[in-house]
């Protein structure tokens, strides 16, 4: 292929994506950096984890960031984040306390905290000039730790107070974070590979956080954007590779995935040794009845098979699996609502959702602490909202907009 058709191609990427999902300000800034980029190196296989293997431009704090909706191949309608700002991660430790990271709409990190299982939000205190935060983990009501692009913060208050934390390797955007205890945490993401496409990160914590360390992977480790850890031993993350620890994220082997599994967006498990994975498929481009990719484990990672996903569920890219119970969501697309659907038997059978409805047109990141309690972050239109369930009934609809630029005014 030539420069030029090299170029063509991006392009049309480009053009497309734009005209299926809202882009924010970053992805926006990024587009002509893209198109040259291509002219000397063409993006091969994009993961949709959170857009894990696009290329990436320094920005004025002298980090390296991914914008959160995928530029390149393939294309799947995402949630993004509107301009108003809006949070793209969150973990809840308790049934009523819940953590959300996200963006300004400006390119900076914001984080704000809930007791009251997203009814309402109290901001957080980040230090100045932080970029965007893309996962949050806390494994406890006081303990939490949140990685993005370029940068990793600890909380040890709930969320209420941050402070940064060394990332070991340069030009890294950090996408899911998992802390099965206080002290262990895993986190994963992209870094710049040698040539063309970029490599999967990963990073390990043994003091929640604190520090980072890197750990063995197989070589040629694809972009990551998820990672659960059910126990301080178990962890799987996924992305265009999918690969396993069973020492705490010291060392990671490599997994086969069946034939014909897309690239994953999410992992959780239920248990010690199920998990479940999904992705979402850009097929939907042509068939408004395409089905997410999704595969289960039930015996620790060392063997991985396909799920059969309802037609229609093709822009899943959020999941969270409590021990009774598997929870995951995606965008709306072409007037159909977003989807959001449930499963009680480690995915062999799935049924839609109906407690959120049209509640929300698209789900960022969720969080559940029970099969039917659980917290949802989106937006519905171009506004930011929370949507709780509380034993199945969904009750809170707050908007978080106004939030958002306080937030902005109080980070300056």
């Amino acid at each position: 292929m030539t420069n030029a058709e090299k170029t063509r191609t991006l392009t049309t990427r480009l053009t497309s994506f734009h005209s299926l999902s809202r882009v924010r300000k970053v992805a926006t800034i990024a587009l002509s950096a893209l198109i040259l980029a291509a002219i000397s190196v063409v993006a091969v296989g994009a993961v949709n984890a959170h857009s894990p293997s696009v290329p990436r431009q320094r920005v004025a704090t002298s980090r390296w960031i991914v914008p959160h909706d995928q530029e390149g191949a393939p294309v799947v309608p995402s949630a993004g984040i509107s301009n108003g700002g809006g949070f793209i991660g969150v973990s809840c430790p308790s049934a009523n306390d819940c953590v959300a990271v996200g963006s300004d709409g400006a390119g900076d990190g914001v984080v704000s905290t809930s007791t009251n299982a997203g009814g309402t939000w109290t901001p957080g205190t980040l230090s100045l000039g932080e970029p965007i935060l893309n996962s949050v983990n806390c494994p406890s009501v006081n303990d939490c730790v949140a990685v993005g692009n370029g940068v990793s913060v600890r909380s040890t208050d709930g969320g209420k107070t941050w402070t940064s934390s060394t990332l070991p390797t340069s030009n890294t955007t950090l996408l899911g974070v998992e802390c099965p205890s206080s002290t262990l945490c895993v986190s994963v993401g992209v870094s710049p590979g040698n040539a063309g496409p970029y490599a999967g990160e990963l990073l390990q914590s043994s003091n929640g956080g604190g520090s980072w360390a890197v750990p063995s992977v197989p070589a040629s480790l694809g972009a990551l954007g998820s990672v659960s850890c059910p126990t301080t031993t178990f962890c799987v993350a996924v992305g265009a590779s999918i690969v396993v620890s069973t020492d705490g994220g010291v060392t990671w082997t490599a997994k086969t995935l069946p034939g014909g599994t897309g690239v994953l967006r999410s992992v959780s498990c239920q248990t010690s040794t199920t998990c479940v994975a999904i992705g979402g498929n850009p097929a939907i481009a042509q068939n408004s009845d395409a089905a997410a990719f999704a595969v289960v484990t039930t015996n620790g990672g060392a063997t991985w098979s396909s799920l059969a996903m309802p037609p229609g569920s093709a822009t899943l890219s959020q999941l969270s699996c409590s021990s009774t119970a598997c929870q995951a969501a995606g965008t709306a697309y072409n007037g159909v609502a977003a989807p959001v659907l449930e499963t009680s038997d480690a995915g062999t059978q799935w049924s839609a959702d109906s407690s959120i409805g049209s509640s929300l047109t698209a789900v960022n990141a969720l969080s559940c602490t029970t099969g039917t309690n659980c917290v949802f972050v989106g937006e519905k239109g171009k506004s930011p909202v929370t949507i709780s369930t509380i034993n199945g009934v969904a009750s809170v609809n707050s908007t978080v907009s106004a939030l958002m630029r306080k937030e902005r005014e109080v980070t300056q």
